[in-house]
């Protein structure tokens, strides 16, 4: 004799069909929320990154204008382009302009450290974002980041700043030679073909932009004040 199969009971359809909805509808939200999260970060690393881009080519216009002064007055250019003080005070204005904090700034060349035509900067977000609790009692929040030194371990648990980024900017110089008036006499500089008529003129011919590597030596010129000391931790990246 041949058995027959079972026939389910309609209303035992009907409460695995319910139970797969709501299986479905869980899943559903689980990828909304996570795709909502991705979204969240990718956004605050992108803030985050122009902000790094902005204060390290504020940072490298020091050395670009600097070298504009030089070439102005018959001068090419050799050495101490970079001000450590001006580059800070710039490279912290455009990234706090651009809602994150500068945390570390380095300047470095290849020319045995005499010229800071490189400079780096590590910036994180102004905003911090506190992580939910287990137990329910705190959702996600974002809230204005405390400098590290300042936080408190138990109140601050669980709280991480958004968007950490780095970036390095370079300024180029174009090429340059002297030219010579009666009895050699230095009467100008000429650049790229072009005689430099004033800082405006050698501030167009001057390229600054963003790059992927540091200079090979810190920027340390001979003779340097305190102000040209690099900071402890820094050391040109690979």
């Amino acid at each position: 004799m041949q058995s027959r199969p079972r026939a389910v009971p309609a209303d035992e359809r009907g409460q695995a069909n319910l139970f797969l909805l709501i299986g479905l509808t869980l899943s559903l939200l689980a990828l909304t929320m996570l795709f909502v999260r991705l979204g969240d970060a990718n956004q605050w690393r992108g803030r985050s990154q122009t902000a790094a881009d902005a204060a390290a080519l504020a940072a490298v216009t020091v050395a670009r204008d600097n070298a504009a002064e030089m070439l102005a007055g018959n001068q090419i250019p050799a050495a101490r382009l970079y001000e450590p003080a001006r580059g800070r005070t710039s490279a912290e204005r455009y990234a706090r302009r651009n809602g994150a904090v500068l945390e570390n700034i380095r300047a470095s060349d290849n020319a045995l450290g005499q010229l800071g035509n490189f400079v780096r900067v590590e910036t994180r977000g102004a905003e911090c974002r506190q992580e939910l609790l287990e137990d329910g009692s705190r959702a996600w929040s974002d809230l204005f980041c405390p400098p590290e030194e300042e936080r408190d371990p138990d109140a601050d648990e669980g709280l991480g700043s958004m968007g950490n980024a780095s970036a390095i900017a370079e300024m180029v110089m174009p090429d340059c030679s002297y030219v010579f008036g009666v009895e050699y006499r230095v009467v100008g500089v000429e650049c790229d073909g072009q005689v430099i008529q004033s800082e405006q003129h050698a501030r167009r011919l001057i390229t600054i932009r963003l790059t992927g590597e540091e200079g090979q030596y810190i920027y340390k010129p001979f003779g340097a004040a305190e102000e040209f000391q690099p900071e402890p931790t820094a050391s040109p990246s690979p």
